[in-house]
């Protein structure tokens, strides 16, 4: 494997790993308070967002970091390690390798960190909506069923 189609394996991984973004939009149901001008709730909801927003933008550039990081250290650990395991191939298995599993743990850290901003915006967004007097919708907890549990053992005589 010569050294354009290594580079090339290891961007493409990046790529493929995935990036964190701020989220596009809150996924809290809000409501206007009784009697407030939907004029004035949307004016509310374009600040709240803007808001959120601003807060977690730097988590998701940190984040995108964090996957670019895990790909760089798989591809130098899996080149350490295929040099020294086989002499005659090269370090380019073994970096091709290190790459592929670096950047298989980086997109899980991306799928991590993703669902993770998005709670913080949600929360933030939610704060600042009630704040102005806005109902957020709460969840209802899930309430176990019978079903959800396996069925007892025999009885051992």
């Amino acid at each position: 494997m010569n050294k354009f189609a290594a580079g090339l394996a290891v961007s493409s991984l990046v790529l493929l790993a995935g990036c964190v973004s701020a989220p596009y939009g809150p996924t809290v149901p809000v409501v206007p308070a009784p009697g407030k001008p939907f004029a004035e709730f949307q004016r509310e909801d374009a600040e709240c967002q803007d808001y959120a927003y601003a807060r977690v933008e730097g988590h998701a550039r940190a984040a995108n970091d964090r996957v670019v990081l895990d790909t760089v250290i798989g591809a130098a650990l899996g080149t350490a390690v295929g040099a020294a395991v086989d002499n005659t191939g090269g370090a380019g298995p073994g970096a091709a390798i290190g790459a592929t599993v670096g950047a298989s743990v980086g997109a899980n850290d991306a799928a991590y960190a993703q669902a993770n901003i998005q709670g913080r915006y949600n929360i933030l967004y939610a704060q600042c909506m009630s704040a102005k007097g806005n109902e957020v919708a709460r969840p209802r907890p899930r309430r176990p069923r019978y079903d959800d549990y396996p069925p007892p053992p025999p009885p051992r005589y």
